[in-house]
């Protein structure tokens, strides 16, 4: 990674935890400010790319897959079909499920936020070539497998860890799953 005059850098005694705590909780709030211009929270954001597809979802295998509580889901939607980003119905199959999808409103304001999203990556990551993101996304990868094989570390759903891997199988970053407290 790159030093530019503007930068930061952590002490070598600085637990490496708190440092990666304190960038992501930075990150979160840069985000979470340049979605709330559109009255949005990452956790809509969220909702919006699981959706992306096209397919329908039940409101549980959508809360699933996100890693979020089903009650917390409703919520969030409610606001996204409110605006008719979201279209909600119940299943033919069986009146208890909700079904929901993304409608072509929201797949345009995802397209929107995704926009929105990147600019504030770019000032994330200004300085840093693409070597340097592809590297920091690698070693990001494997300190957020060891966290979620570690008992109690990771979102449930996650697997734990094989035994003599060096990444394993936890929630790999942005497959939507093990979404930082702030999104949940």
């Amino acid at each position: 990674m790159r030093k530019g005059p503007a930068t930061r850098s952590a002490g070598a005694d600085e637990p490496l935890g708190f440092v990666i705590a304190s960038v992501g909780n930075a990150a979160a709030l840069a985000f979470e400010s340049a979605l709330a211009v559109e009255g949005l929270h990452p956790r809509h954001f969220a909702v919006l790319r699981g959706l992306r597809g096209g397919e329908e979802h039940s409101q549980q295998q959508l809360a699933s897959s996100l890693g979020i509580p089903a009650s917390r889901l409703v919520g969030l939607l409610a606001l996204l079909i409110d605006r008719e980003l979201v279209e909600r119905r119940e299943s033919p199959d069986d009146a208890r499920v909700k079904l929901v999808r993304l409608r072509e409103e929201g797949r345009a304001e995802l397209e929107r936020l995704i926009r929105l999203a990147g600019a504030s990556e770019r000032r994330l990551t200004a300085g840093l070539t693409a070597g340097d993101k592809a590297e920091l996304r690698r070693l990001l990868g494997i300190v957020h497998a060891n966290v979620a094989a570690e008992p109690g570390g990771g979102p449930p759903g996650c697997g734990e860890r094989p035994s003599g891997s060096v990444v394993g199988h936890g929630c790999p970053v942005g497959s939507g799953r093990g979404l930082p407290n702030s999104f949940q």
